[in-house]
């Protein structure tokens, strides 16, 4: 997998076409394919996978992607954790709930 043929592929699906960079900004995107790069399909063999073989690949490389994702997500969260507690923001806080837009209001 490349980050062209990435791009071909988004293009086929959605109509739109994407910079590797803008691909690369995709947090979910990132890890899907640093998972797959990290672990590649491998080449075909003489006799074909069956269906259980094929749905086990298909969940273990599911299971990495989503394993990249919240490896992504738990730096993000401690970077805005040290962040937060630099500008003396304390869990409490961040904790409050946002306040509810009254979208009617607003007509």
């Amino acid at each position: 997998m490349t980050w062209e043929a990435l791009r071909e592929a988004v293009a086929r699906e959605t109509g739109a076409k994407y910079s590797r960079q803008a691909l690369n900004n995709y947090v979910e995107i990132k890890a899907a394919y640093n998972a797959y790069g990290a672990k590649p399909t491998p080449a075909p063999e003489k006799k074909a996978l069956s269906r259980t073989q094929q749905k086990i690949r298909d969940l273990e490389r599911k299971a990495a992607e989503l394993e990249a994702v919240r490896d992504v997500l738990l730096e993000k969260f401690a970077r805005w954790a040290v962040n937060a507690s630099t500008r003396n923001l304390d869990e409490a806080f961040l904790d409050q709930p946002l306040r509810r837009i009254n979208r009617s209001e607003n007509r």
